[in-house]
């Protein structure tokens, strides 16, 4: 017991001292054991020392504090009562929480500023709710702080509005120079917002480079006007790190409190929804929502699919189907198909991917989805058959997706050469370092790439020769008008020219009808795509649905990873 008594105490003794309260351990022969100084000091003997105290007997510690000594004299001496309790205790200028309990072989006393303690509940209090960087409140306290607004909008007709901000091209300042020069681009933003709005009125730090403003008794107009003030002021700033300049910007959603927008998860939804409007319009512009248009309606509805997205993941709700890729010159080989996606209703009806795909992407749920396709690919290839599986953009930034491959291919013993992936040429653009290595890497291993889309662009041609893939899919909204317009054959034929002299096969999509493939094969145009070639069928492995057979509705095959 006494050998275990020691430990203790040296335990103790190696955490109290710096410990913001005072600690004392008396034994069982009512000595002192441990004490820190900030014990001593609440104790009233500011002139001793630790070691000046140790092994002292309890009552000339405590004669300072008469109403401590009273009670550890009657309590603990001759009851042998270990716990005690005591609120606002006054000892030398100290207000005192004294604390005792029992422990091995003594007692422990915890002796607490009331002050101080005060002082520390207001410092945790503070950090809870701001952001240590900007030092602007929190997301949490923005939103408590727009709660009590809308309750006295309430009761005394007042306006207000809210600005969702996000800053543009602010990832480029992190990956050149480092995230110390983002932290102070953030600390130099934030005192910028802060001049554009009056006192009473709450600027916050949301995420990671997204603020929120909170407006009282503002007009939307005047709302309106102080995102733009606010756009123009940091479309003027210029920040300079390590001698480089960096030119940033925002996009500004704003939305009305009122008897419509009346709910902080209303108010915020509509004002974020807003931001993506401005940032879907070319980035660098406010936008204002408007509820004639039913926009807050059309965000609504896209989050009411994300969780349908998220439901089918999780019971397994979509279905794959695929489409063949014939050759045009004879080319002989085994069936190769598309692999295209569907969401099941419960009623057995399809969902086409135009619907569910884009809030799937708002909300980084494409990574999840395509793991599910090339799962579920992986396990019904056929030996007499290959595939083509689209590659969504956040997949591509998937540091984990080339070990997830190699593993289901491990798993279901799938030659890498039946499977090509296809990567649309406006992601491959955006991504092209993360894309060329991607591609690089699953090359070697033995699959293959198509890049689909090509001709969307702006600069493809520039762009092909550095991005190595295998294949070029010609943007099916060329293909489709080649038999009637002269300038779409030309831009077909000249895609089919360079992707030859690259040495890449070339593929058409949206062959609709017999003119339409006569005039590719005209071109020399590798191998075709589309309705007048084969209408998508459901994969050997998906359930029966309603929908075996589409309709021609004269656009792209609806495939996993395009919005069209």
């Amino acid at each position: 017991m006494r050998q275990h008594s020691s430990i203790i105490e040296q335990y103790f003794s190696s955490i109290i001292a710096n410990a913001p309260f005072g600690v004392i351990t008396i034994s069982d022969e009512m000595e002192v054991g441990i004490i820190n100084s900030d014990a001593i000091k609440l104790l009233g003997f500011p002139d001793q020392t630790p070691s000046d105290l140790i092994d002292t007997v309890y009552s000339n510690i405590f004669i300072n504090i008469k109403e401590l000594y009273s009670f550890f004299q009657s309590l603990f001496y001759h009851d042998g009562n270990n716990e005690l309790d005591l609120s606002h205790v006054k000892s030398y200028g100290f207000t005192l929480n004294i604390k005792c309990r029992a422990i091995l072989n003594g007692t422990l006393v915890i002796l607490e500023d009331a002050s101080r303690q005060a002082e520390l509940e207001h410092k945790l209090q503070h950090q809870a709710n701001h952001d240590p960087l900007t030092e602007l409140v929190n997301r949490r306290e923005f939103e408590e702080r727009l709660q009590k607004f809308i309750l006295r909008s309430t009761f005394r007709n007042l306006s207000g509005a809210v600005i969702f901000i996000d800053l543009d091209r602010f990832k480029p300042v992190n990956d050149s120079v480092g995230h110390a020069a983002g932290d102070e681009l953030l600390c130099r933003i934030t005192e910028i917002l802060k001049s554009k709005i009056k006192v009473g009125d709450t600027l916050a730090r949301i995420g990671g480079d997204e603020f929120a403003v909170l407006l009282e008794d503002c007009l939307l107009s005047d709302a309106s006007n102080i995102a733009e003030t606010m756009r123009l002021a940091i479309d003027e700033f210029i920040f300079v790190y390590d001698a480089q300049p960096f030119s940033i910007g925002i996009s500004a959603g704003v939305a009305p409190i009122n008897d419509r927008y009346d709910s902080v998860a209303v108010i915020l939804n509509a004002a974020d929804n807003a931001c993506r409007i401005a940032k879907n319009a070319g980035r660098n512009k406010v936008h204002v929502i408007n509820s004639d248009s039913c926009e807050l309606e059309a965000y609504q509805i896209e989050v009411e699919w994300l969780a349908r997205v998220n439901s089918a993941l999780a019971e397994n709700d979509f279905v794959l189907f695929q489409q063949k890729i014939e050759p045009l010159s004879g080319i002989s080989g085994k069936t190769h198909y598309e692999i295209l996606l569907r969401l099941k209703n419960k009623d057995g009806s399809l969902v086409l991917p135009s619907v569910f795909i884009p809030p799937a992407e708002r909300y980084d749920r494409m990574a999840l989805i395509d793991r599910w396709v090339l799962k579920e690919v992986f396990s019904q290839v056929s030996s007499r058959c290959e595939y083509s599986i689209n590659l969504s953009g956040q997949s591509l930034s998937d540091d984990f997706l080339i070990d997830y491959i190699e593993n289901l291919q491990k798993i279901y013993h799938v030659d890498p050469l039946q499977i090509c992936f296809e990567i649309t040429e406006t992601v491959a653009i955006q991504k092209l370092d993360v894309t060329k290595k991607l591609i690089n890497d699953l090359k070697s291993k033995g699959y293959r790439f198509s890049l689909d889309d090509f001709g969307s662009g702006l600069s493809s041609f520039a762009y092909l020769k550095n991005i190595p893939v295998d294949n070029l899919k010609i943007d099916g909204a060329f293909v489709k008008d080649i038999a009637i317009d002269p300038v779409s054959y030309s831009i077909v034929l000249s895609i089919n020219q360079v992707a030859h002299t690259l040495g890449l096969k070339t593929i058409a999509e949206f062959v609709e009808d017999k003119a339409i493939l006569e005039k590719l094969e005209e071109i020399g145009v590798d191998y075709v795509q589309g309705f007048y070639i084969h209408k998508p069928q459901p994969s050997e492995k998906a359930p029966d649905n309603k929908m075996a057979n589409e309709p021609n509705l004269h656009s792209k095959c609806y495939k996993k990873g395009n919005n069209s």
